[in-house]
């Protein structure tokens, strides 16, 4: 391929850019029409950006026609259907018209690289912490239970009695009043009885609190962390947190 009647050379490990000065990703290989760019780190994703969305190849970095977001965006991760295998090969290789200069294997130890040289692996560690609900443990029941018993009073009563008293006496019988007829006369007598009445009163209040007392209990919990173990291509531990601890 030419740009503006030029031949345009791209390597692998090229930084891809968008027209915005973005960067899309790296140069991984050519295949027929396009170029694979790859992205990520740990786990990279390829996109197939064609050669028609190239705009330029200056200094040593890969411009595109579109911004970043717009390339990351066209669905150009899926892979597109190849009716030619790309030659593989350790000299510098044409791909439709594209001169690709020792282009990275698909297969065995790809090299990756993101857009910052430095990544952060997240580490997780569960932490025991402890909370406290409420619960019931026990109730107390006060019961109010009525008893009967004897009391008695002294009451002072009053009643009438009759007394009979004879006084001698001499006078004349005054005129017109009846004398010689029987006649009958009553004394009523009173008499105090005694009746009983019954009222409820106050005579004691009980009083029932709650009172919170607070304690210490140990309590046991099991919790899991991460460790990250980094070993390099020959097997050997480059930082063990498992053999060395924490």
């Amino acid at each position: 391929m030419t740009y503006n009647d030029a031949p345009i050379t791209i390597s692998h490990g090229m930084d891809v850019l968008g027209s915005d000065g973005e960067k899309v990703g790296d140069v991984a290989d050519m295949r027929g029409d396009y170029v694979v760019v790859s992205k990520g780190f740990f786990f990279p994703t390829d996109y197939y950006i064609p050669s028609t969305a190239i705009q330029s190849v200056t200094d040593g970095k890969v411009y595109l026609d579109v911004t970043k977001d717009q390339a990351l965006s066209q669905g150009w991760d899926q892979e597109p259907v190849f009716t030619e295998t790309a030659t593989r090969m350790d000299a510098p290789i044409t791909d439709a018209g594209l001169p690709i200069q020792n282009p990275v294997p698909t297969t065995g130890n790809a090299t990756f690289r993101d857009d910052a040289d430095t990544i952060s692996v997240p580490v997780v560690e569960e932490e025991l912490t402890a909370t406290t609900r409420e619960v019931e443990r026990g109730a107390v029941r006060v019961d109010k239970v009525v008893t009967a018993e004897e009391r008695t009073l002294d009451v002072p009563v009053t009643e009438e009695h009759v007394n009979v008293t004879r006084r001698a006496v001499n006078r004349e019988v005054p005129v017109g009043e009846t004398t010689f007829e029987e006649t009958t006369i009553e004394v009523p007598l009173h008499a105090e009885e005694v009746e009983l009445q019954k009222r409820a009163r106050v005579v004691e209040e009980v009083e029932i609190d709650r009172e919170a007392t607070t304690e210490t209990q140990r309590v046991t919990g099991t919790v899991r962390r991460e460790d990250v173990r980094v070993t390099d291509n020959t097997g050997d531990f480059v930082d063990d947190d498992l053999t060395r601890g924490r």
